[in-house]
């Protein structure tokens, strides 16, 4: 297997260890092929070459990392507005 054969596979590993903690896969693994990776999506497994395997998790990833970015923003906008509060409210 070639350096970037292996950087792949790892890069798509990641992603459906993820996709597995997000709950929109239920498993996944090495393919019973080199250059072939399994994702089980809705109960069915997929045997996918690397590169197809890794646009697929990312597609299915698209909704929830951005929903989360959304989260992430909103959050730190509602802290920022906190912290500007409660130094306004601070005698000088």
């Amino acid at each position: 297997m070639t350096t970037s054969t292996d950087n792949l596979r790892e890069e798509v590993h990641a992603l459906a260890e993820e996709a597995f903690h997000l709950h929109l896969i239920s498993g996944y693994g090495d393919g019973e092929y080199e250059g072939e990776y399994q994702i089980v999506y809705k109960g069915k497994p997929r045997h996918l070459p690397l590169e197809r395997a890794k646009a697929f998790l990312i597609n299915l990833m698209q909704p929830e990392m951005k929903s989360f970015n959304q989260f992430r923003l909103g959050f730190m906008l509602l802290i920022e507005s906190y912290r500007r509060r409660s130094n306004n409210d601070r005698p000088r």
